[in-house]
């Protein structure tokens, strides 16, 4: 891990790992400790000054257990769905002390009609990231299958309302029997008849806690949704604000 000193302020945030990290800037060009970098897939990522251009190129870096993919502050976006299937990696962006849940520092949209994260590994955690709807969304902002059981995802937002009203599109979507899921200090905002803002169906022994769920307009289906196979979740200390009379 270069740069461990001369970047403490940075490396403060990040997990201790024995795995790699990679750094992902928001844009060609971006600016550390008041210097301008150009950041590219060429690069290695492997220290700020460094960076990677897209978030998938990091994401497709990490395949050692321990691996840490860290988004730098700003607007990040992705053509296509991010395949999330290493085991015990880690997608935080850096929130800049304790971090703002309501809107990260680091925002993360796709443009494909499919979902932004598709998680198929165990062990995963996502971080410090808003989730930002497109008009081109069409499906969940992260949808996890059978094999992601452990995964972690605290302290990131989901914006619901940028696109489209529909109900196929989700916030967080269990898409398989995942077990030892944790949702931990998130924000949900939604303004219309949109799908679920978490779907656990068939999720076992998990736990959703300390979030918040903001709909402002429209008949958005349901907050949490669970399904006959769906055993032992508990949801613990969330709040719940509605502001329109139709929701």
């Amino acid at each position: 891990m270069a740069f461990l000193t001369k970047y403490g302020s940075f490396w403060g945030f990040i997990p201790q790992t024995a795995g790699n990290v990679y750094w992902v800037a928001p844009a060609a060009s971006y600016t550390i400790e008041g210097r301008s970098y150009d950041s590219s897939d060429d690069n290695d990522g492997l220290s700020p000054e460094k960076a990677l251009r897209l978030v998938t190129r990091g994401v497709n870096l990490a395949t050692g257990v321990g691996d840490v993919v860290v988004l730098l502050p700003g607007a990040h976006t992705v053509a296509a769905s991010i395949a999330v299937d290493t085991a015990n990696v880690t997608i935080m962006g850096l929130p800049g002390g304790r971090g703002n849940y309501l809107y990260p520092r680091v925002s993360l949209a796709c443009s494909a009609v499919d979902q932004t994260m598709n998680v198929t590994a165990a062990g995963v955690e996502i971080a410090y990231i808003a989730f930002v709807s497109t008009t081109s969304q069409a499906s969940a902002l992260i949808d996890f299958s059978a094999d992601a059981d452990r995964l972690y995802i605290h302290d990131c937002a989901f914006d619901q309302f940028t696109a489209t009203a529909a109900t196929t599109i989700l916030g967080i979507d269990a898409i398989g029997a995942a077990n030892y899921v944790l949702i931990d200090h998130c924000y949900w905002s939604c303004d219309g008849a949109f799908g679920a803002n978490i779907e656990m169906t068939a999720t076992l022994d998990s736990v959703v806690s300390n979030c918040l769920f903001q709909q402002s307009a429209g008949t958005l289906a349901a907050s949490i949704t669970t399904g006959a196979a769906t055993d032992r979740l508990l949801i613990d200390n969330c709040t719940w604000q509605i502001t329109n009379a139709a929701a």
